[in-house]
């Protein structure tokens, strides 16, 4: 059991590594998605697993779309607006290609803080099959082993 867990942290700061000199979707971007790149996991380093041990969980993930959040509504009424929200794609390279209308969820045209806070991560839908809002590294490896068997 150690031996994948210190191979999966080892991937995890190559992930890491290779999304900060990812820029833009190119070949090399390509590439290392066929090989097996998660943007999801990578951008879980940047929110989640505060302690690190290992473990992701909504509550984290909720922590950073509220701050998120709050840097971009700079005239602070509780919404954004769409220049407000272009700050917040700016903020995350994760949420650049974002669209306002995805966290819209009463059509108002606008993104309230819980319109956009509790919108669920799809790193979540991806890797917690348990439904708990907590990832371990064994969910991890567990979805991994999976995605080699359908493969």
């Amino acid at each position: 059991m150690r031996r994948p867990v210190s191979t999966l942290l080892l991937l995890l700061a190559t992930a890491s590594v290779g999304a900060a000199q990812q820029s833009k979707q190119s070949e090399a971007g390509a590439a290392a998605r066929a090989r097996g790149y998660d943007p999801f996991l990578t951008w879980a380093s940047v929110w989640g697993d505060a302690d690190r041990k290992g473990v992701y969980t909504c509550d984290e993930w909720k922590r950073y779309a509220g701050k998120l959040f709050d840097q971009a509504d700079r005239k602070h009424r509780g919404y954004l607006d769409a220049q407000e929200f272009d700050a917040l794609r700016k903020a995350d390279p994760m949420l650049k290609d974002a669209d306002p209308g995805y966290f819209d969820d009463n059509g108002d045209g606008r993104v309230s803080r819980a319109e956009f806070v509790n919108k669920p991560n799809p790193f979540f839908s991806r890797y917690d099959k348990k439904g708990t809002c907590r990832v371990t590294l064994d969910d991890l490896i567990s979805a991994e082993k999976a995605e080699r068997k359908a493969r």
